[in-house]
C-alpha cells in the first residue's frame, strides 16, 4: 500500500459543496512513523484548505475490514488490513473549494513509483509496494 488513502466522506452533497466541500484522508502507519504528518498538514494549509478534524487512531482489524470491504476480493486485502493495523494512523478531514480534486493532485499517483516530484507520494515514498 501507499502512504495515503483518500476516500470521500459520506456527507450530504448539498450541504457540502463549493467552499464547504470536504475530503477524508489518512496518513498510514509508515507516514506516522516517519514523522511526515506535520509536513502533510503544512502542504494542505499552504493551499488554503481548512483542517476540520484530525485524530490519531489505532484502527482495529475489524474496523479496517469494514472500511476496505469493497477490496475484500483483492489478493492484497489481508496484507492491507494487517499493515493498516500495525501502527497508528492519522485521520483528517479537510475542507475547501475543490478540495477533493486538489488533494488528489497534492498526494500524487497511487503507486509511488508513478508519483511526480512535488507530490506527497513522489517526495516521501521510497518503497514501492508494502
Amino acid at each position: 500500500g501507499s502512504m495515503l488513502t483518500i476516500l470521500p466522506l459520506v456527507l450530504t452533497p448539498a450541504a457540502y459543496s463549493g467552499v464547504n466541500e470536504r475530503t477524508f484522508l489518512a496518513v498510514k502507519p509508515d507516514g506516522v512513523q516517519r514523522r511526515l504528518v506535520g509536513e502533510i498538514v503544512r502542504r494542505f494549509e499552504r493551499k488554503g484548505f481548512k483542517l476540520v478534524a484530525l485524530k490519531l487512531v489505532q484502527a482495529s482489524e475489524e474496523l479496517l475490514r469494514e472500511h476496505y470491504a469493497e477490496l475484500s476480493e483483492r489478493p492484497f486485502y489481508s496484507r492491507l488490513v494487517k499493515y493498516m493495523s500495525s501502527g497508528p494512523v492519522v485521520a483528517m478531514v479537510w475542507q475547501g473549494l475543490d478540495v477533493v480534486r486538489a488533494s488528489r493532485a497534492l498526494i500524487g499517483a497511487t503507486d509511488p513509483g508513478d508519483a511526480m516530484p512535488g507530490t506527497i507520494r513522489g517526495d516521501f515514498c521510497v518503497e514501492v509496494g508494502k
